[in-house]
């Protein structure tokens, strides 16, 4: 089967490979470019050594399967990417991103056809009813949840985003369907553009700072300096989430004033559990189109090259690449 490998050095290529032979297979119709994705493609990346295959944002079309599962051959699914165990120390603690015995998919899914474990099957996929590429954004959705589970946002709030990309928005698409009030510091102009076009509120995150006080701020942009100023800017007794992704090595200098007297609390979080998994495709299936709208360029996997130097570049919000 071909299959999209990253090979190093901001370099991706199709190659053939073998394609997997076990019970459940699916044939993917669509993954979607994360953060990861093109974090790794840029500068490499601990956990994903080349040549690999990346994505885990997709969806697709059950292959082969056993009688047993309950799927047939030709049936649309989502599936997750990984599932916890419900079970190891850190399920029973009731951190199941940190599950110490997660089952996986068997490969990225940047290629033709993936493999599921048949002890997943149950657990990490779900059937949908038909071929819709939206549903690829149910992973993502489900860190987001994840993220905003953590803050524990009131009706009352006010919340800043900052960082108008693919994850801030979904967060902030996210709120304004509970009805909280939030808003996105965003300095790209073309991304505030269509965030207003989606209905959000954007500015730039200084412009927001001047006007409002924010209860809860989440920070979906790797810049440790916007960290900081959101400790400092947070209303006493707020929250900050540290959502992007930043070096293990990095240190944040955060005051000890903001902790010890202004009750500010700093969190952060990577991944999901299935409960969240599950929800997110509820949230996306009771209004498909609000969710589409983020896919702004679809591209096939022979372009995968291409796809990356896009995204690179800022000209997307989230792109699909389609074997």
């Amino acid at each position: 089967m071909k299959a999209l490998m990253y090979i190093g050095d901001q370099q991706m290529e199709v190659r053939e490979i073998p394609k997997p032979d076990g019970p459940f297979l699916v044939k993917v119709l669509g993954c979607t470019i994360c953060g990861t994705d093109l974090k790794t493609w840029k500068q490499g990346h601990p956990y994903f050594k080349p040549p690999t295959i990346l994505g885990h944002e997709f969806y697709g079309q059950v292959e082969r399967t056993p009688e047993e599962t309950g799927y047939r051959p030709g049936d649309y699914v989502v599936v997750a990417p990984y599932g916890e165990c419900g079970e190891c120390e850190m399920c029973r603690s009731g951190v199941p991103e940190l599950c110490e015995n997660k089952d996986y998919v068997t490969t990225g899914a940047f290629c033709e056809t993936v493999e599921v474990p048949l002890s997943f099957v149950e657990r990490g996929v779900i059937r949908l009813e038909g071929p819709d590429y939206v549903y690829a954004l149910t992973e993502p959705l489900a860190c987001v949840l994840t993220a905003l589970d953590q803050l524990e946002i009131r009706p009352s709030d006010h919340v800043l985003i900052v960082g108008g990309g693919p994850m801030g928005t979904l967060a902030a698409m996210t709120l304004l369907e509970q009805g909280i009030a939030v808003c996105v510091g965003e300095i790209n102009p073309d991304r505030q553009a269509k965030l207003r076009e989606w209905g959000i509120p954007c500015d730039t995150t200084d412009a927001w700072y001047a006007k409002e006080k924010f209860d809860k701020i989440i920070v979906a942009v790797n810049i440790p300096a916007l960290i900081l100023e959101a400790v400092n800017k947070v209303r006493s007794g707020g929250k900050v989430h540290v959502f992007a992704g930043l070096p293990s090595d990095t240190v944040l200098p955060i005051p000890a004033k903001a902790l010890h007297y202004r009750f500010v609390q700093i969190m952060g979080c990577s991944g999901f559990a299935m409960p969240a998994f599950r929800r997110a495709f509820a949230m996306i299936k009771k209004n498909p189109a609000r969710y589409q709208a983020l896919i702004t360029h679809r591209f096939p996997l022979e372009k995968g090259q291409e796809a990356m130097e896009t995204l690179a570049k800022g000209e997307a919000f989230k792109i699909m690449i389609e074997p």
